[in-house]
């Protein structure tokens, strides 16, 4: 009960500071070419809203992006920077026709009638339950933030027919859901040369490099023990499997950023985890190595090579939240031992692979095309140019 008085004493400060006050920003007038996104609470360019705002550069807008300190350089030229969660960015959310962002809103003021909300969510599909699906589990501040976020929302955007699903019956969301695909995975779906040659030479690699990706989600206890630390046998096994030159690319979840220093790495095994967009590391790998991570259906609406390195998946289903999907029931294999990985990946069954990956996107409703930015950004436009 304590704990409770706590934390909504903390959520009516907040409120206050960065609620109430600003409406005297209200007597300031909407401008109609602004729009004002934010990724991950300002950690940066990146996500859903990075895809979209791509495709509305050079079209003559005010694009703020809220960011936090030193991620400034993360923007691309024709994007304004500011301060996340300071009161420049109160008043230029105050003030923007759109807003764009891919998490529940911190600090905001209270929306106006002209004002049009897209939330895109940091996600395609998700494996663990989330939201409404999710309560009982999530903190009280948490869930005031999301339930307020939600009646504010007008936009969100599905890539499947069980996303839009769980965005209507989970997100406390009365708006519209777009069918539109999730922007995020376009990049997925396209051969982008300029892009693989820029990730190649971030890890001093040459354009024809083949990668494989390892991004294990945190656990609770931000220990590295069912984390994957030898990987030559697996490095070897991709290029005799598979042919080529392999490097592989270890990213850590951000939560457990810190850790990422008690890896060994060398000029095979590369050290991915400050890189700043982890969609990008994904539409230049081939294969993805990960465990309860939702990155894996990503790599699944691009039809790329997923297994799952699950070497705690008991101790792990009993700790957590539980699951949308069976993991058995995926179309991934489930390995427990690096031998047991090692072996999945030089016995690849490509065509076996496609046939399950095809029958899962047909049960999902899957929808993506790799024009989802596209659309969103066509939709924001027709927004913006209404009288």
């Amino acid at each position: 009960m304590i704990q409770q008085i706590k934390q909504t004493a903390r959520l009516l400060k907040k409120r206050l500071e960065f609620g109430c006050f600003s409406y005297h920003y209200w007597l300031r007038p909407i401008e109609k070419n602004k729009i004002v996104v934010c990724a991950y609470y300002g950690r940066g360019y990146a996500d859903s809203p990075k895809a979209i705002v791509a495709e509305l550069l050079h079209q003559g807008l005010d694009i703020v992006w809220l960011v936090r300190d030193g991620q400034e350089e993360t923007l691309p030229a024709g994007v304004r920077a500011v301060r996340y969660g300071s009161k420049q960015a109160i008043r230029e959310l105050a003030t923007a026709k759109i807003w764009l962002d891919n998490c529940r809103q911190k600090y905001s003021p209270p929306k106006r009638k002209q004002q049009v909300y897209f939330q895109t969510w940091h996600g395609s599909l998700a494996l663990k339950k989330i939201e409404k699906d999710a309560e009982e589990q999530l903190q009280l501040g948490y869930l005031a933030r999301a339930k307020s976020d939600a009646k504010k929302c007008d936009y969100m955007m599905a890539g499947s027919d069980f996303c839009e699903r769980i965005y209507v019956e989970s997100f406390w969301f009365r708006g519209e859901v777009l069918a539109s695909g999730t922007p995020r995975c376009d990049a997925l779906l396209k051969m982008d040369m300029a892009l693989i040659q820029h990730v190649a030479e971030a890890f001093d690699s040459k354009p024809m490099t083949k990668f494989a990706l390892y991004a294990p989600t945190f656990r609770q206890g931000e220990n590295l023990t069912a984390y994957l630390h030898d990987f030559s046998k697996v490095h070897d096994a991709l290029q005799s499997r598979f042919g080529g030159e392999w490097k592989i690319l270890v990213r850590l979840h951000p939560n457990v950023a810190r850790l990422a220093e008690h890896i060994n790495y060398d000029e095979i095994i590369l050290n991915a985890t400050d890189y700043p967009d982890m969609q990008e590391l994904l539409a230049v790998s081939e294969w993805l190595i990960t465990d309860y991570s939702s990155s894996m259906f990503d790599m699944a609406i691009a039809g790329k090579k997923v297994v799952l390195y699950t070497p705690d998946l008991d101790n792990y289903l009993k700790k957590e939240r539980a699951m949308y999907f069976d993991l058995k029931e995926l179309p991934f294999q489930l390995t427990k031992t690096p031998e047991a990985l090692v072996s999945q990946m030089e016995q690849f069954d490509e065509i076996d692979y496609h046939k399950k990956l095809a029958i899962f996107r047909q049960q999902i409703g899957s929808y993506e095309t790799g024009n989802a930015s596209v659309i969103v950004a066509n939709k924001i436009k027709e927004i913006m140019t209404e009288e």
